[in-house]
């Protein structure tokens, strides 16, 4: 069942949200419990991470607190990657709201059309692995099963013939072959092969620059070859363009 958070002082739009959300899910065999608030102050105090699966906002909150602009920048602040909706009477603060990196913007009166896609796009969201696990190799011939987190993968690549996937908490070597690999990953262009022996997370990159640098977050710098430098800026800006249209990087 998804726990949807909605962020809207009408009682009136929030029962016609809730019902639009009801209906959709029940065409889809799905259920969805709700939890209301009137204030982004409300919101804040309440939230904690794993709590919702997704936060549908108004933008134009009582104007004696927080909007909903001020309140997602809040959230985004301990939660970046939750999926983010605004909803508001006004066109006017469809670009500043994108600072935020929302998933959608609906405009009032919701239209089930336009919300059925926004539902899909958090069914996506939802349903791509948080962790893959694979055997570990850890030397004299015994192996081990190891979880790796998904917002912990930086790279992977082959020395010595051997995959080495390189993480946040510590480089973990394996047998895996790099089509074994992405077998394990989500699709969707957020893990890119750049050549035969190097697999990027590209939300782990801050930019590819002309010569083929690769810069992370984390301070790293790698090289893809020189024959898919083009190729590999082309799949990051692709990826910058469609994920932060979707709220889905940190």
């Amino acid at each position: 069942m998804m726990h949807i958070a909605i962020v809207e002082d009408f009682v009136f739009d929030q029962k016609h949200l809730i019902d639009l959300i009801q209906k959709n899910f029940e065409e889809h065999g799905e259920m969805a419990d709700f939890t209301c608030y009137e204030s982004g102050e409300a919101f804040l105090k309440a939230f904690r991470p794993g709590l919702f699966n997704a936060v549908f906002m108004d933008i134009m909150l009582a104007k004696n607190g927080l909007n909903g602009i001020e309140t997602a920048e809040k959230l985004r602040a301990v939660a970046a990657r939750i999926p983010l909706i605004f909803v508001s009477n006004e066109r006017d603060y469809s670009l500043e709201g994108y600072r935020v990196h929302p998933l959608d913007y609906l405009l009032k009166p919701v239209d089930a059309d336009a919300l059925d896609w926004c539902l899909n796009e958090i069914r996506t969201f939802l349903s791509e692995p948080a962790y893959i696990e694979i055997q570990a190799v850890l030397g004299q011939g015994q192996s081990s099963c190891q979880r790796i987190l998904l917002d912990d993968f930086l790279y992977a690549e082959t020395q010595n013939h051997r995959l080495i996937i390189h993480t946040l908490k510590g480089d973990v070597a394996t047998r895996l072959s790099f089509s074994d690999l992405m077998a394990l990953l989500p699709k969707g262009g957020r893990f890119y092969m750049s050549g035969r022996s190097l697999l990027l997370n590209f939300s782990q990159v801050i930019s590819v620059e002309e010569d083929g640098s690769v810069r992370l977050k984390n301070g790293s710098c790698l090289f893809c070859s020189r024959r898919k430098k083009k190729e590999t800026k082309e799949a990051f800006m692709e990826y910058l363009f469609t994920y932060m249209r979707k709220g889905m990087i940190s």
